[in-house]
Formats: C-alpha cells, structure tokens, sequence
C-alpha cells in the first residue's frame, strides 16, 4: 500500500498526511522526519498496517526495502512498531542486515532500548531468514561498517569510556559522518564525548 498526500503536520515521529480530504497519522523514522522541509509539501510513503484491539496504527517509509526490513523486524520477540521503528532510526538497512548477517549482535544494543538478549534474539530469528531472502546491499559497504564499528568502540573503550557510552557514541558518530575511515572518526568521537556542558552562568 501506497500513500501519496500533502504534509498537515509533523514531527520526529510521525506526519499527518492528507489525502482525498483524509488526515491519516503515519508513524515515521527521525531520518524521514529530518528530511521534510515544510508544512503544504506532497509526500509519497510505502504503508505498513498493524491493526489493535483499540488502534490502527500505520508506520510510512520512503523505501519499500525499508519497510520489508521493519516487517522482518516485528517477527522478533520482544520487538513491536515503535522499536522497529526505532532501531531504523539510528541504522540503515544496509546495517540491519550486514549486522544480522555477520551475526554481530553488539551493534544493535548501541540502540536505546535494546539490551544484549534483545539484540541476540533479533541475530538469532532473523539470520536465516536474510539468508534465504539473500537480500543485496550495497556492495561498497558491505563488511566495512560493522567492522568499523567495532574498531571504533573498542578505540573508545581501550581509552577508558563505558562500553555502552562507546557504543552509542560510534552509532551517532557513523550515522552522522559520511567518512568511513577509523583514524578520522576517533577524534570526531572523542568531541562527541568531551563536548563542554552548557553552563547555567
């Protein structure tokens, strides 16, 4: 299913989209959100429907590969719309799968709301599943984030930081930056995390 409609209201997790003189509320990531630019702009989203006993409650994505990867994701246990949605908020598809698919676990609990047996759990169900899809991605990224990753994290822990504070920080720090090398990402971490407080004075 397909929405097509002008842009009423949003936000960092949803847009009120009308069509045919219908507002429907649609669930959406942060990155979506990010890149609408005003209220009155025309916006086209591939739908996914989850029906409640007391709600109807649609989740919208630019991509429909996104959207197969959020349905894979709601087969976990444990892992219902909004942490779907929240986990394509901070990783690309291209991580979800190679993560899934190198059974790297430790990625996923970067995420907020995601615990270790959580993270094994969406490894463990969702492995073979990829596997016999045998979805494609991006074969100059293919390997290199998760090791990057995990470089990157165990950089900031050999200095000292917390693993979950590195964890976290290397998500934001390979979400935001389009250099994928290790020795440039370390000292753009490192700002991340000695980044001065606002002071109350």
């Amino acid at each position: 299913v397909k929405l097509k409609g002008k842009v009423e209201f949003y936000s960092s997790d949803f847009v009120d989209l009308e069509t045919q003189g219908v507002v429907y509320r649609i669930f959406i990531t942060e990155k979506l959100a990010k890149s609408l630019n005003h209220l009155g702009e025309f916006c086209s989203l591939h739908i996914y429907e989850i029906i409640k006993e007391d709600a109807r409650l649609l989740f919208g994505f630019k991509e429909i590969e996104e959207r197969e990867i959020f349905s894979d994701l709601l087969i976990v246990q444990g892992v219902g719309g909004k942490m779907a949605l929240n986990i394509l908020s901070q990783m690309s598809r291209n991580e979800i799968i190679e993560s899934i698919s190198s059974e790297n676990h430790q990625f996923f609990t970067s995420i907020s709301g995601v615990g270790n047996k959580l993270a094994m759990r969406i490894v463990n169900e969702l492995k073979e599943k990829i596997k016999k899809k045998n979805i494609s991605i991006n074969p100059t990224s293919k390997g290199k984030t998760s090791n990057l990753f995990l470089d990157l994290v165990s950089c900031l822990e050999n200095l000292g930081y917390p693993s979950k504070t590195s964890q976290e920080i290397c998500t934001r720090v390979i979400n935001e930056n389009k250099e994928k090398e290790l020795e440039v990402l370390i000292p753009i971490a490192l700002k991340y995390l000695t980044k001065p407080k606002v002071s109350d004075e």
